[in-house]
């Protein structure tokens, strides 16, 4: 039994600007990078540098791109097995510009990713089936969502859903019903609920919208405030840990790799929050998305206050 990654995988081409660009306008990069994201590739490696070996299916093509995300992966010790590798497609990339705050703009081109059907995912029924911890986020086809789901439940699994990004009220509706965990970030929330969470009490108002979805535990990714979880009755803010953040590109990934991880090994939810947090803001303080993503011990380190 492990945790099972179902998701996009990229690779990324980072520019880093003094200011994001308006429409219309043209910014000069100081320097680039390209390396390994798109979200579910982030959460996959994220769990795997968390000690975690996990299942992680995604679709690529069969080109220079692809090659190169199997090579990322392999370097990180990930079974790549579960890739579907479809001919004839190329594989996803994002465009990221990133100002010297840390903030980012994002384009994605989502190729092979936005190819996943109901039957790739049928394939890997088994692995699903095996799984304690389902990630998903919606990069990919919501039909090839819908299914990973519905398997993994079978098998027992706990689905955590990262709703990024934010369909139609009618499939959110769909999904949130087969969902135990949802991990919004406040612009997420905001789109689901039509409230931003700014502290713990709008945090807790947009909580309880989002139960009435069905997701028996939600948690809400702050920022630089920390994060909101509401779940049996319970829920609290844990603060956010003090790290200097030059780029939140993977940020979110790494959170839920931590959440993930700190629930698989038994932690109470708020432990685990706590853990995702810090992998989060680790996250924040490299460039990157996926190469972002930090150790356990460094999240340890940083938990301790031995960082």
């Amino acid at each position: 039994m492990t945790i099972a990654v179902v998701g996009s995988s990229n690779i990324d081409f980072a520019a880093r600007v003094t200011s994001l660009p308006t429409p219309g306008q043209t910014v000069l990069a100081k320097k680039y990078s390209t390396g390994a994201g798109g979200k579910g590739c982030n959460q996959a490696v994220a769990v795997a540098r968390l000690g975690v070996q996990p299942t992680f299916i995604s679709k690529i093509g069969d080109d220079m791109l692809g090659n190169q995300l199997v090579a990322t992966l392999r370097a990180e010790g990930l079974d790549v097995e579960n890739l579907i590798i479809a001919p004839d497609i190329q594989t996803g990339m994002a465009l990221i510009s990133i100002e010297e705050s840390g903030e980012n703009m994002i384009t994605v081109a989502g190729g092979a990713n936005m190819t996943m059907t109901r039957e790739d995912v049928h394939e890997k029924q088994d692995r699903l089936h095996g799984c304690d911890i389902l990630m998903l986020q919606l990069e990919c086809p919501v039909i090839a969502i819908d299914c990973a789901m519905k398997h993994a439940r079978e098998g027992g699994a706990k689905i955590m859903l990262d709703p990024a990004p934010v369909p139609d009220r009618v499939v959110l509706r769909d999904l949130m019903a087969l969902t135990d965990i949802i991990t919004p970030n406040v612009t997420e929330c905001r789109a689901m609920t039509g409230i931003l969470p700014e502290d713990a009490q709008t945090a807790s108002e947009a909580a309880k919208i989002i139960h009435e979805m069905g997701p028996a535990t939600v948690i809400i990714k702050m920022g630089g405030i920390g994060a909101f979880y509401s779940a049996d009755g319970q829920s609290d803010l844990i603060p956010a840990f003090n790290v200097t953040a030059i780029d939140t590109v993977g940020a979110g990934d790494s959170f839920n790799a931590g959440l993930a991880v700190a629930l698989y090994k038994g932690q109470s939810l708020p432990d685990a929050v706590r853990f995702a947090c810090a992998s989060g803001a680790l996250a924040t303080t490299r460039p990157g998305a996926a190469e972002a993503a930090p150790t356990l011990d460094q999240v340890t380190a940083l938990m301790d206050g031995t960082a």
